[in-house]
């Protein structure tokens, strides 16, 4: 072979190796990455719950909230109640532990799982008895069985096995109740329970009792075989469930008779040795184990507990969530702070392209104008309160002028303007991404009026106020003709203002004003996309990744559980 050849034959098996290496990490990667969002998300989303709650449990504590890591860590950690419940529930679980360990022994577990078999059977067979009305054979058998099976778990014949049978039924009481008493109650109680079975249980002779039941068993099978061929199958599961019961109680009879009992009864004596011990230490410490048992904390008080400097940064960014509180400090918010600098330094130029809008100040003076010629109003009609035609009049003015707060033109300059302002210095992304949605709709809204000349019900509402005023000051007039020596205020110069500011408004209209809407549409547009959906970012220079805001909590309302609910 040539070395050309060879050559070519190592530069193909090197494309072939770089093609299944590409392949790998085309099917590999992208998986990996959307992992790794998913746990930022989940530790975002716990990291916020905890810092919240914690920030509750806080200000029950001290009245009020606080904004430093270290004070709320310092506060909880010294919180005794909270330590004793975190307390209580390792004793809880300690106990449950050595409690488990004790029924899960094979010895006392396939007694117990015998016991709760058998008496399955019984309760099947009696929940069937209509049923078995039907068939007066298997009815006579069903009767008969439900006798054998008590007398199975009753028999004179084994005391023993009665007595064990019975503290078994105990110890499962005690574990369905456990939360229900104190550590020490229900230390003492196993210790009562397992002390007496233990008596009992190293007398009972399993290869006795099993040949005792293999009768029953016997019969059992044979009347579930009847009971299949019999219409009543068709109408009940009876058959089968009692089959499952009976071959789950042979299992257990099959187990018992290949241990070593006298093995088993060491590992039993050993575990309640154990617990008598946990008994001993509950009783020094009294304080915390005289309360009621808990498996568990509950998912607030677990947070709480487990919170720690960690949790107060984020796992996309490293930056410390924000925590926001009401000008009364009576509610907190807690807000991711992934992508906020970003947003707002997006934000800035077009907050200032907004500002430099001409229409903006004039619409502003326009409305102030509204408001302070209201006040002044109020001021000439409480001055002459007798006056009746007056202070209809002023009723009528004010009403007029509470319909400029439904005009779109009003609140859509008051919506930009208030982004203006909220931008350099918002710290919720929440917030702006509002703030940026609802100047979007604004920006919108001029486009439109500018370039169709239509402002919406404003020229209606304002010729209603002018007219309201011009008969006020009719009114103010009529006074003055009375009152010769008195000067009597009107309202001239706030009407004639009011007609030139609305003209002003209007009047900016130009080519560029249009572009430049247009402009701030889609720049506000893009930035509304921006706020709602993220960014992607390269990974391995060819991947994307997403990044985004994981939300808030305020109000105990998780912004993100709403979203799955929209």
């Amino acid at each position: 072979m040539s070395k050309q050849d060879v050559r070519g034959s190592i530069v193909l098996e090197l494309i072939i190796v770089l093609l299944v290496a590409a392949l790998v990490a085309v099917i590999l990667i992208p998986g990996k990455i959307w992992k790794e969002q998913e746990q930022e998300e989940i530790t975002a989303h716990t990291n916020m719950t905890a810092i919240y709650e914690a920030l509750k449990y806080y200000k029950q504590l001290t009245g009020k909230y606080t904004a430093d890591p270290a004070e709320l860590l310092n506060t909880i950690r010294a919180d005794s109640n909270l330590m004793r419940k975190q307390k209580v529930v390792n004793y809880t679980r300690e106990l449950i532990r050595n409690f488990n360990s004790y029924l899960n022994n094979p010895y006392v577990y396939n007694i117990m799982r015998i016991k709760m078999n058998v008496t399955q059977i019984i309760d099947d067979l009696e929940s069937n008895r209509y049923h078995f009305l039907t068939i007066d054979e298997i009815n006579n058998e069903a009767n008969e069985l439900k006798i054998q099976l008590g007398n199975f778990l009753n028999s004179p014949t084994t005391p023993d096995l009665v007595k064990v049978f019975s503290y078994v039924d105990s110890l499962n009481q005690i574990k369905q109740t456990l939360t229900d008493y104190s550590l020490q109650v229900n230390t003492l109680k196993i210790i009562s329970v397992i002390d007496s079975l233990e008596k009992y249980l190293q007398n009972v002779d399993p290869n006795k009792a099993k040949e005792s039941w293999q009768t029953l068993s016997q019969r059992i099978q044979e009347f579930d075989k009847n009971v299949k061929r019999s219409p009543i199958n068709r109408v009940s599961s009876v058959a089968d469930r009692v089959e499952d019961f009976r071959k789950r109680v042979d299992d257990s009879f099959e187990k018992l008779s290949m241990l070593d009992l006298q093995a088993e009864l060491a590992s039993i004596r050993g575990i309640n040795q154990k617990i008598k011990e946990m008994y001993q230490k509950f009783l020094k410490d009294y304080n915390v184990t005289s309360q009621l048992a808990l498996s568990k904390l509950s998912e607030a008080d677990s947070l709480i507990v487990h919170l720690t400097e960690k949790n107060f940064y984020s796992p996309v960014n490293g930056q410390m969530y924000k925590l926001l509180f009401d000008a009364d400090s009576q509610f907190v918010k807690v807000e991711s702070p992934v992508l906020l600098d970003e947003l707002k330094e997006k934000a800035l130029p077009v907050a200032d392209e907004i500002k430099a809008l001409p229409f903006l100040t004039a619409i502003e003076n326009y409305y102030k104008l509204v408001d302070s010629t209201v006040i002044k109003a109020d001021e000439i009609r409480r001055k002459f309160r007798k006056n009746a035609d007056l202070f209809i009049a002023y009723k009528e003015l004010e009403d007029i002028k509470g319909r400029f707060n439904d005009l779109s033109v009003i609140s859509s300059a008051r919506d930009l303007s208030d982004f203006v302002k909220i931008v350099p210095r918002c710290q919720s992304y929440s917030n702006l991404k509002e703030k940026i949605e609802k100047s979007l709709n604004a920006v919108r809204i001029f486009n439109q009026a500018y370039t169709e000349n239509v402002f919406g019900n404003l020229d209606s509402v304002h010729v209603r106020f002018i007219a309201k005023l011009d008969e006020i000051n009719g009114i103010l007039e009529k006074m003055q003709k009375r009152r010769r020596r008195a000067k009597i205020p009107t309202l001239m110069a706030e009407r004639q203002t009011m007609d030139s500011l609305l003209t002003a408004f209007k009047g900016v209209k130009d080519d560029q004003l249009i572009s430049n809407l247009n402009k701030l549409e889609k720049e506000v547009g893009d930035l509304f996309v921006f706020a709602e959906e993220g960014k992607k970012i390269k990974v391995y220079g060819v991947f994307d990744k997403e990044i985004k805001n994981f939300g808030y909590i305020y109000k105990d309302v998780k912004s993100w559980e709403e979203e799955k609910k929209k």
